[in-house]
């Protein structure tokens, strides 16, 4: 059990400098497409665009954040 305890501590350890290197980019709603069953909204910023679908009863969020690792 205490080794076990040790590996996981050291994986941890081991992990915390690649999560910390991942940036967040915010990217602002820049339009929305309907179909009858979903929503797409579609978020972009100069060098990047994303797109997300949702239920068509949903509302698009005005930004979104992404994790870019």
């Amino acid at each position: 059990m205490v080794i076990n305890m040790k590996r996981l501590l050291v994986l941890t350890l081991a992990l915390l400098p690649a999560l910390a290197n991942a940036t967040q980019i915010t990217l602002i709603l820049s339009g929305e497409q309907e179909t009858d069953n979903a929503r797409v909204c579609i978020y972009e910023n100069a060098t990047r665009t994303e797109t997300v679908t949702i239920k068509p009863s949903q509302q698009c969020k005005y930004t979104i954040t992404f994790e870019d690792l």
